[in-house]
């Protein structure tokens, strides 16, 4: 469940809080000239018209640290002032403000996450070399007609140094997001809307292209399938008479937070190294897990947020086998436990055939899901034995919890391993 703080200084959002309860999002209004409660706040929504005012809010509410709550403006001023987040134009609907918050705070969590992950592999000796290099100019995929407003468009990204290629085709639309990153996609759904919410749909049961943001580029006036568009995933919706500064302002603030996610995710990628990962199953060490756990587990005491964890006991095969056939499988199942995991989570080799999966602000439920996801994968794989017409099964037990209290990463753990040991004496 999120909280979050909702100041609406124009007095004119037709949105009831109550609206975001069905989206786990609970909703806290907040006068105007008082500051938000210091914690439990996991984004903050100013709806603020005149841009000095929106600044202030911000500032008065969010504060002006690094690490401070996204904050997401709703106005109707073009452009947007700077230092906000996310950018939403009235009318706002609940699916819309929904969808944003939660992919704003996920990004907050990676990049919260990249820094004090970054932090932890330095102290024990891998330098992050850094600043990822410099990202080419923004590349937006526009896809559908080449309607009157397709040059508009054009010139308008031109003019703010962006590039668009253009897909005339879902064929060929596919065929570009597949071949290269992009960092947002418009569809023309002017004279073809279901085609463009199938694409849409598409993009978000893509692993890969999940986070692309996605504007629909629709007729002026009110557009009747709102809900339904952000409801298939559609980030925002582009009126097809808006003028290049807004044009630019939308396409743009998404297209940010794109590069925000891959920056963020590149960070997380560089943590592993040598020094780091162990060689032959390349998840994290023992004692820089213990490290991470601990600073997450500080966190959460001053924040008041979950921290979950996964612990996962290899247990030795029904049937004999080599140990090098042992020892391949055991290789195959980390990183199958890599890619079943989000790039902020941690997974880690604790002790021999004791496997954890960190998982940063994420509660009981979370953990659980990850543990039935961890288990039904390895109860389905099989992997090759001594005997090619025989494959076998790891067996794997897994346990999920949530840190209480001052709890220590390392009872955290042992606390861990005694539900473990109590699951195998409830199995004989």
């Amino acid at each position: 469940m999120l909280n979050i703080a909702l100041i609406d200084a124009d007095g004119n959002l037709s949105l009831k809080p109550g609206e975001l309860d069905v989206y786990q999002i609970n909703t806290h209004t907040i006068p105007v000239d008082k500051p938000r409660p210091a914690d439990r706040i996991d984004a903050i929504v100013i709806c603020a018209s005149d841009p000095e005012h929106a600044r202030e809010l911000a500032d008065l509410h969010a504060g002006k640290a690094k690490g401070r709550p996204p904050v997401i403006l709703i106005s109707d001023t073009v452009p947007p002032p700077d230092g906000f987040d996310g950018w939403l134009r009235r009318p706002v609907s609940p699916v819309q403000l929904a969808n944003r918050v939660q992919s704003l705070r996920r990004l907050w969590v990676m990049e919260d996450v990249a820094r004090r992950r970054r932090a932890a592999v330095e102290v024990f000796g891998h330098p992050v070399t850094g600043e990822l290099q410099a990202e080419k100019r923004p590349t937006v995929l526009f896809v559908g007609d080449a309607t009157s407003r397709f040059m508009a468009i054009r010139h308008a990204l031109n003019a703010s140094d962006t590039g668009m290629i253009a897909a005339f085709s879902s064929f060929s639309a596919f065929d570009y997001l597949h071949e290269r990153p992009f960092d947002a996609v418009i569809l023309n759904a002017i004279n073809k809307k279901e085609l463009a919410f199938t694409i849409s749909s598409a993009m978000r049961r893509n692993a890969r292209l999940y986070h692309t943001p996605v504007l629909l580029l629709t007729p002026s006036g009110r557009f009747d399938a709102a809900d339904e568009a952000f409801a298939r995933g559609v980030s925002d919706i582009l009126p097809d008479n808006a003028t290049p500064a807004e044009i630019s302002a939308r396409v743009l603030r998404l297209a940010d937070e794109r590069r925000r996610r891959r920056a963020a995710k590149a960070l997380l990628e560089n943590c592993r190294a040598r020094s780091t990962t162990d060689a032959e199953l390349g998840l994290y060490r023992p004692k820089l897990a213990l490290a991470h756990l601990q600073d997450l587990l500080n966190t959460a005491a001053r924040t008041h947020k979950p921290t979950g964890l996964v612990l996962m006991a290899m247990e030795p095969p029904d049937t004999a086998i080599s140990p090098e056939k042992l020892s391949g499988a055991q290789v195959q199942f980390a990183a199958m436990l890599r890619h079943l995991l989000r790039a902020e989570d941690f997974p880690a080799l604790i002790a021999a055939n004791l496997y954890a999966a960190i998982l940063p602000y994420t509660g009981k439920d979370g953990a659980e899901c990850v543990a039935e996801r961890v288990s039904a994968v390895a109860e389905c794989t099989a992997f090759d034995g001594d005997d090619p017409l025989h494959p076998f099964r790891l067996n794997i037990n897994c346990v999920s919890l949530e840190a209480t209290g001052e709890e220590t990463a390392e009872a955290l753990i042992e606390r861990g391993t005694r539900m473990l040991d109590r699951a195998r004496l409830e199995a004989v």
